[in-house]
């Protein structure tokens, strides 16, 4: 991995903020991006002399991270449909599903939103999910701003404060996040579960 780390520090000393700008947004909005190493990457670096203030890093990052989210919830919205229907395709889901999604995000997309901006893969698709799913666009807006500025004030400091051990640091932090992230999934696969025995006894009883 040392070669990948090798061409990040080489792109965020080449281009400063507009790497860490144009990564981030990239990742937010839905591109396998790897916004949290350029995070953490940029915040290392204030430590030596390339032009990088660990104060600009955050803010820069905010802006990035809130603009990408959104413009993904944006494409999410308007091409929903077209979203969907791959999904239903790719994941052999069909109308049942999909309307237990909408209700699921209703009731915990708040904290699905703001929990995803911390685990690697879920905060790339989080906002295109969130417009294809119609989530109210102010309730996205309020927890993807806590999300996102908790999540690289939260990155950008560690990465500050532990530069002397910034590839054990990197290293572990992207272990736990496939951790958290598949533990995540686990408890999302429970709950869909449960929503959709609901979903198929509450049409029984209709039925009835």
């Amino acid at each position: 991995m040392h070669w990948f780390y090798h061409v990040v520090r080489h792109f965020l000393i080449s281009w400063g903020y507009w790497a860490l700008l144009l990564g981030l947004f990239g990742e937010s909005m839905g591109l396998p991006l790897p916004g949290e190493t350029l995070l953490m990457f940029a915040s290392f670096l204030t430590h030596k002399q390339t032009g990088l203030h660990i104060q600009w890093v955050i803010l820069v990052g905010v802006v990035a991270a809130i603009m990408g989210d959104n413009l993904g919830y944006l494409l999410g919205h308007h091409f929903g449909k077209t979203f969907i229907g791959w999904a239903k395709k790719l994941l052999r889901l069909d109308d049942q599903d999909i309307g237990i999604a909408r209700k699921l995000i209703q009731t915990h997309g708040g904290r699905t939103i703001f929990f995803s901006r911390f685990i690697f893969g879920l905060r790339t698709i989080a906002g295109p999910m969130a417009g294809s799913l119609e989530m109210p666009w102010r309730r996205f807006f309020r927890f993807n701003l806590l999300g996102a500025a908790t999540w690289v004030v939260g990155m950008s400091f560690v990465g500050y404060a532990f530069a002397n051990e910034f590839d054990s640091l990197l290293g572990y932090i992207e272990k736990a996040s496939w951790a958290i992230a598949g533990g995540l999934l686990l408890t999302g696969y429970l709950i869909w579960r449960r929503a959709k025995q609901r979903y198929s006894t509450q049409n029984h009883r209709k039925a009835a």
